[in-house]
């Protein structure tokens, strides 16, 4: 039976999709590590997790165990976010340790360099080290699209922001030709109601928001055919000290690839959630191989 180019491509493309979604599920959905103690938070070049003469390569993200052994070859490294003491540990190869509940066991190598984490950093990986590997979302999700009774994509949505003035967005509805955008507080009072001809808003200065308080919003789009769909939105606004902790700590530019991704766990534990998926889709870009902030990048 001949088999037509074209189906041959299509197939392979759907096997490629289907090995890299079960290579995410098996990631995220890995069982609950007990008593996790560090995170893998950088590494380049080679780096083993060891047991006997089992030798696994580390990863990104990766949580570590009391007794897991690292063997870090000649020319790589790894950083590595402990949350009791607070601060990370960048190991240069060759070198070979142990972790331990209260830090390392050098075997081998050079002493690491040390560097303390800042008080928000140090929350946000305790909490995240804590959880040892709970993180069981479905990697790869599947967005849908501003068809039928809802318009979707809305932004800011289950998130913190940091703005008073913040910038509202949806996916585009069919048909559809201007929308009314209604914003009110968690208790029903007015904020905002104005008529949009696209798809984005940014609210006006006069209308700036309060800090630490939650709000609700809402976009309904007519379509020609006298339809009405809907969408609905939730968010609240960093009150102002959160918000001054976490400038303190933001990195500057150019900052190391690990102190980014604590950062990104940062922006998670204060609730900024689409400010924290917005980073970890930099550090994707960055690094395509790491499943795991791929993931995180996803979620």
């Amino acid at each position: 039976m001949l088999v037509h180019p074209k189906n041959v491509l299509i197939a392979a493309d759907w096997l490629k999709r289907i090995v890299l979604t079960t290579a995410l599920l098996l990631v995220t959905a890995a069982p609950a590590l007990a008593a996790a103690v560090g995170m893998v938070t950088d590494l380049t070049g080679k780096v083993w997790l060891v047991d006997g003469a089992i030798r696994q390569p580390l990863a990104i993200l990766a949580y570590l165990e009391p007794a897991a052994v690292i063997d870090v070859e000649k020319g790589g490294s790894v950083s590595i976010t402990f949350y009791s003491p607070s601060e990370e540990q960048v190991f240069s190869g060759p070198a070979k340790f142990k972790i331990e509940k209260q830090g390392i066991t050098r075997i081998s190598g050079a002493a690491p360099a040390v560097q303390r984490l800042g008080a928000l950093a140090a929350d946000a990986a305790t909490k995240e080290i804590n959880q040892g590997g709970r993180r069981t979302q479905a990697a790869v999700r599947m967005r849908s699209m501003a068809l039928g009774t809802s318009i979707v994509g809305l932004s800011p949505d289950k998130t913190a922001v940091r703005s008073t003035a913040p910038r509202f967005s949806w996916t585009a509805v069919s048909d559809a030709g201007k929308y009314l955008l209604t914003l009110t507080t968690l208790e029903g009072i007015p904020v905002l109601e104005e008529a949009v001809a696209g798809t984005e808003l940014r609210l006006p200065a006069d209308k700036a928001l309060t800090p630490g308080r939650e709000y609700t919003w809402r976009v309904e789009a007519a379509r020609v055919d006298g339809a009405k769909i809907v969408g609905k939105g939730r968010f609240s606004v960093l009150d102002a000290n959160a918000e001054a902790r976490l400038a303190a700590e933001s990195p500057q530019s150019g900052a190391p690839f690990a102190q980014r991704v604590r950062h990104a766990i940062t922006l998670e534990a204060a609730g900024l959630a689409e400010e924290a998926r917005d980073l970890w889709r930099e550090l994707a870009r960055e690094r395509p191989g790491e499943l795991a902030v791929l993931n995180r990048a996803q979620q």
